[in-house]
């Protein structure tokens, strides 16, 4: 069986990125790009989510020009998985619409059918409401409770 599991502040600490989101700029490649960039100093947590599981598939809004860096994060925090799904560039759907997609593309190009996904972790409830409207077990897990997808109220 597949376990999903998201990577920003579900086993990825980026709480301490946060403020480094440049929140005056509307192009999200330009507001996001130092916020992913530092991503590879992130600590790890939730270790239960991937230990001992050599099934996970990980899903990410993080863009695929990060991909390297994040492949070496995962690597250097014992972080095992099947397949890292992340976002393509210059693609700014909402996160619940690119998880769906993101679901689609396991089914199609990696040969997971959605009835072997024992669960789905995610920080955003409207994502894991989405998997459970879609039959996959969902479930909330997250670090921290900094919204990095809402600029700070002044």
């Amino acid at each position: 069986m597949t376990t999903i599991i998201d990577l920003d502040n579900c086993i990825a600490d980026d709480a301490w990125r946060i403020p480094r989101i440049q929140w005056q700029h509307s192009d999200p490649d330009r507001r996001y790009h130092d916020y992913h960039l530092l991503a590879a100093f992130d600590s790890c947590a939730n270790h239960d989510l991937f230990e001992g599981n050599d099934n996970v598939v990980i899903l990410t809004a993080r863009p695929i020009l990060f991909k390297a860096a994040t492949e070496e994060w995962l690597r250097r925090n014992g972080v095992r998985y099947k397949h890292l799904i992340m976002r393509n560039n210059d693609d700014h759907s909402h996160s619940k619409d690119l998880k769906r997609a993101q679901l689609g593309w396991m089914r199609s190009h990696y040969g997971v059918p959605w009835s072997f996904i024992a669960a789905a972790y995610d920080d955003r409830e409207d994502v894991v409401e989405m998997y459970r409207e879609l039959g996959i077990p969902g479930h909330v897990r997250r670090i921290h409770d900094v919204c990095a997808y809402t600029p700070p109220k002044k």
